[in-house]
């Protein structure tokens, strides 16, 4: 039975999410806004691993059949649009199936381009859009978040010093973009300073963050 207080979410995919501790950056968030109701996370990830790998694993077939998810996020190695299109188009649906069996609502993540080849974001996003209007699911668009911050402001770094994954400012970019879409809120309104196990892992500038913010409202509210 489904805690209307409790709101239950399940990561499914590599580094990309949990780099930066960006499900707990949520949960900070989702705690610090106060809407009645708190977020419970779990992951089955794995570094470089793709939705093939996932459906092949045993634990994360099981751990999708353990609880009463609300919301399973599934997240595609970052290539995996690029270069096997059609595996992540068929692994996306066989997992879609698991998840809609168990209840919940699927969630596609869609991440961002290499630095050194950013021009093929729009590539990975429209491969994200794709698998999102076959199987119904809900699109966090997060690379599209990325790329209106690179046209707004060029000189932002989201990239880690690898090119590939994100910096904290970028997974905190990724996080206000799934706030808004499992809180249904603007994010305006969300601390700047966030603590993770005592520690601080993202502290910026109110206005960039409130900069931030209206990305993540924008691209979630009227995606282009």
């Amino acid at each position: 039975m489904r805690d209307p207080k409790r709101l239950k979410v399940l990561f499914i995919g590599n580094s990309h999410t949990y780099f930066n501790f960006m499900p707990q950056m949520l949960v900070e968030m989702v705690k610090a806004a106060k809407h009645g109701f708190s977020l419970e996370v779990e992951q089955c990830t794995g570094k470089g691993v793709s939705l093939e790998w996932h459906w092949n694993n045993p634990t994360t077939r099981d751990t999708i059949a353990t609880k009463n998810w609300d919301y399973i996020v599934l997240q595609e190695r970052s290539a995996g649009p690029l270069e096997e299109s059609a595996s992540f188009d068929y692994h996306a649906q066989l997992l879609d199936r698991e998840i809609k069996n168990q209840g919940a609502q699927t969630i596609l993540y869609m991440t961002w381009a290499n630095r050194s080849r950013f021009e093929t974001q729009s590539i990975i996003a429209g491969a994200y859009e794709q698998v999102a209007r076959k199987i119904g699911a809900i699109l966090a668009p997060v690379g599209s978040a990325w790329k209106r911050v690179f046209q707004l402001q060029p000189k932002t770094r989201l990239h880690h010093d690898d090119d590939r994954h994100a910096n904290p400012v970028g997974s905190y970019l990724a996080a206000c973009v799934f706030y808004v879409i499992m809180c249904g809120h603007s994010p305006v309104s969300l601390p700047e300073k966030l603590l993770i196990a005592d520690k601080v892992t993202v502290d910026l500038d109110e206005a960039f963050a409130l900069f931030l913010h209206k990305i993540a409202f924008e691209i979630v509210s009227h995606p282009t």
